[in-house]
């Protein structure tokens, strides 16, 4: 076998190599570029202001309490919420690297989830399905302890 024909056997499987490295390298920018997104709204005033809510106004508090909440307050904690579970279902489709996700905002991810429980519980009972069954998951899966068993895909309505 001929120098020729060595490099022609050769090149496609440097070509092959080149490219597998190029869109792993690009893969993981993409997700370090996602993740830094869903950093970002969950740093956002808005999300800031929700979670201090959850803390505030619905931790250890009681069902008719929750009912009680003004309708402002309902909205920035769903909003919260809402945020909360985008970044879970990221996390579950392999946007985003968990790990990063959980040496960031762990703590403060599950902490909030546990704290929010009495509000999501409201939510099911009088909706019949757990409208933030991911943020629910992911909570659990960082943070330990959580109110409730994580729940299945079947006990959500269809997410």
């Amino acid at each position: 076998m001929s120098y020729s024909d060595w490099l022609a056997l050769l090149s496609p499987v440097v070509a092959i190599i080149v490219a597998l490295f190029g869109f792993r390298r690009s893969t993981r920018a993409d997700r370090l570029a996602a993740f830094f997104q869903l950093h970002e709204r969950y740093l956002a005033p808005e999300v800031r202001s929700g979670r201090r809510l959850i803390y505030e106004r619905v931790a250890g508090r009681p069902e008719a309490d929750i009912a009680q909440l003004p309708e402002e307050v309902r909205a920035a904690i769903g909003y919260t919420l809402a945020v909360m579970n985008s970044i879970a279902i990221a996390c579950e489709a392999r946007y985003v690297d968990i790990a990063a996700v959980e040496r960031s905002m762990g703590r403060s991810y599950s902490g909030t989830v546990h704290a929010a429980c009495p509000y999501i519980d409201y939510l099911a009972q009088n909706r019949g399905f757990r409208p933030y069954i991911y943020a629910e998951r992911l909570a659990v899966t960082i943070g330990g302890s959580a109110h409730s068993p994580a729940p299945t895909t079947e006990q959500s309505h269809g997410t």
